[in-house]
């Protein structure tokens, strides 16, 4: 021990660093120990996490039968309230029908007798000989045999909306048109058969109802004259039709034009001299004044009237996703 303490005495640097080198390897071990013992902790734990993604990967999770089962309640009731929606918006629609040319003529032409009569019962006056927007056909042209369905459906219309005429008490029927679709394919006829060089694509036509989209508009225009009383009604009437027609564009007209009201409250007219002049709304009659109600106007009503594709039915509609996915 005496040895040790004049071994120290003589070297006091030198044990001086070699304490601090043993004080600086305890600190280092013990911090080595604690990062092994945090590393150890931290393998096991990304073990445990790669064991449990394993067990997913090779889990058999799809098909789950009991997901399956819901999302064909959730499909079944889409379904159900998309048909119950599209029978409440179709109502009695006018669906296209299908016939012979010669047939479609007859048809034609029993219904415009039909419209005239009604007209002319109900006291509507219209223009002679009015076709109604088929005017063409009216002069014995036969229809192309692909718009002939859809013609049946525009003269249906045409019909249900003349109908309306009487009731609602219109006084003239000025015009109606529709859309003429058969007009855009009469234009791109080939050029071929007129000795003009190739025939040009005819231009796709608008979708009508009966096809599968969920649904389609054709627009029609009325024109006419009748009290303001009787526009309002002929609208309610509209909103009335089975079929889903919506009114775009309503234009009114007042032929009326010698009396106004100008700013101020003044009356224009002439003075008690007999000159021109102002004279106050009060000196003047009521029935003056009152102008929009008691005499006829003239109205412009556009209209689309839609239709609506099939009800989904929910056999046919598994079937063919299930062949689309299987074809995929």
């Amino acid at each position: 021990m005496q040895k040790i303490l004049e071994f120290i005495k003589k070297y006091v640097w030198l044990t001086a660093a070699l304490a601090l080198a043993l004080v600086l390897l305890l600190a280092a071990g013990g911090r080595l120990f604690f990062v092994y013992k945090s590393h150890k902790k931290e393998k096991q734990e990304l073990d445990g996490s790669k064991s449990r993604l394993d067990g997913l990967y090779q889990r058999a999770v799809f098909p789950s039968a009991a997901n399956i089962a819901r999302e064909k309640e959730k499909l079944d009731d889409l379904i159900d309230d998309f048909n119950e929606l599209r029978g409440w918006m179709a109502g009695e629609q006018v669906e296209q029908d299908p016939m012979e040319a010669a047939e479609f003529m007859t048809f034609f032409e029993n219904t415009l007798r039909r419209i005239r009569e009604r007209l002319q019962t109900g006291r509507v006056a219209f223009p002679d000989k009015y076709a109604f927007g088929f005017e063409k056909y009216a002069g014995g042209m036969l229809p192309a045999p692909d718009d002939i369905p859809r013609l049946v459906q525009q003269v249906k219309i045409t019909e249900s909306l003349c109908q309306i005429l009487p009731d609602a008490a219109v006084s003239q029927l000025v015009s109606i048109s529709r859309d003429e679709f058969e007009s855009a394919a009469d234009k791109a006829a080939p050029a071929a058969a007129r000795g003009r060089g190739p025939a040009a694509p005819a231009p796709a036509k608008t979708p009508a109802a009966g096809g599968e989209a969920l649904h389609s508009c054709q627009h029609f225009k009325l024109a006419f004259r009748a009290t303001e009383g009787s526009v309002l009604d002929l609208l309610n009437r509209l909103a009335r039709l089975p079929m889903f027609t919506v009114v775009t564009r309503v234009e009114i007209t007042n032929p009326r034009k010698e009396t106004s009201v100008g700013p101020g409250g003044w009356q224009q007219g002439a003075g008690k001299d007999g000159a021109a002049g102002k004279l106050p709304a009060e000196e003047t009659s009521r029935d003056k004044r009152i102008v929009l109600g008691r005499e006829e106007i003239e109205a412009v009503l556009e209209m689309d009237v839609y239709n609506f594709g099939p009800p989904i039915d929910f056999k046919e509609d598994r079937k063919s996703k299930g062949t689309r996915a299987a074809g995929s």
